[in-house]
């Protein structure tokens, strides 16, 4: 699957679609315009609910993933099947995430150490507290594909989450405050979905083109996934614990 799109000032926009979440990506996608080319990658959606958004919103694209019967495939490696799939740059949309002003969807006129472009808006960046460097969540980004390449080729890295520092950049991410002794978020023994792949770029001197957003134009609600799996397996009347929320 090779991803093309002929208009430039549009780009092709990547919903992941987990089971049981269709409440919430409804008002995700009726606000987007419908010239916004829309990408919803189903995975592990029940044929039911494959048919229900064909039914829905028969204008946007839908591919779906080929997983086992009530499973569904890590989110890194789908960005990274993403990735591997786009000729150019994306946009990665949450299906929780609600754009009201579409203009932050825009095509990019990139600065040459640019590698991605984020939310400048509370919610939507976590702070290293050892170092300061800030690292964009997962709710809304611009991938310069070019640049996620090249880090592939050059580190063997992708978007997935990493356990630990592989021994090859440690040395680098070091120069910069980070590694094994102080992850992304110092708050969890490892580097979340796309965080390796950030932190070698900012090693690089690459940097986050920061578009400035407020409340109105863009809103993501968060742990929805999470929620919505958890009550689906949970019985009546059964105590659980609150989900916790994901980025």
């Amino acid at each position: 699957m090779l991803i093309r799109w002929p208009d430039s000032e549009r780009l092709p926009v990547f919903v992941v679609v987990v089971p049981r979440t269709l409440g919430w990506l409804e008002p995700c996608l009726k606000l987007l315009p419908e010239e916004v080319p829309v990408w919803l990658i189903t995975n592990g959606l029940s044929p039911a609910e494959r048919r229900r958004l064909a039914t829905e919103f028969p204008r946007r694209h839908q591919f779906a993933l080929s997983v086992l019967p009530g499973s569904f495939a890590k989110h890194g490696t789908v960005l990274d099947l993403i990735v591997e799939a786009s000729t150019g740059d994306f946009v990665l949309l949450d299906h929780d995430c609600y754009v009201f002003d579409p203009a932050l969807l825009a095509a990019v006129a990139w600065r040459d150490a640019e590698f991605m472009a984020a939310i400048d808006l509370a919610g939507f960046f976590t702070i290293n507290a050892a170092t300061g460097l800030r690292f964009p969540r997962t709710h809304c980004l611009i991938i310069r594909r070019d640049r996620f390449v090249e880090l592939r080729q050059r580190f063997g890295i992708g978007c997935e989450k990493a356990e630990a520092t592989p021994k090859g950049m440690a040395e680098m991410l070091r120069a910069i405050g980070l590694g094994n002794h102080n992850f992304p978020p110092a708050r969890m023994p490892f580097y979340d979905t796309l965080q390796l792949a950030m932190s070698a770029a900012l090693a690089l001197g690459w940097e986050v083109r920061w578009l400035e957003a407020s409340a109105e134009d863009i809103a993501h609600i968060g742990g929805t996934a999470n929620l919505s799996n958890q009550l689906n397996q949970v019985r009546p009347g059964t105590r659980t614990s609150r989900p916790a929320p994901t980025d």
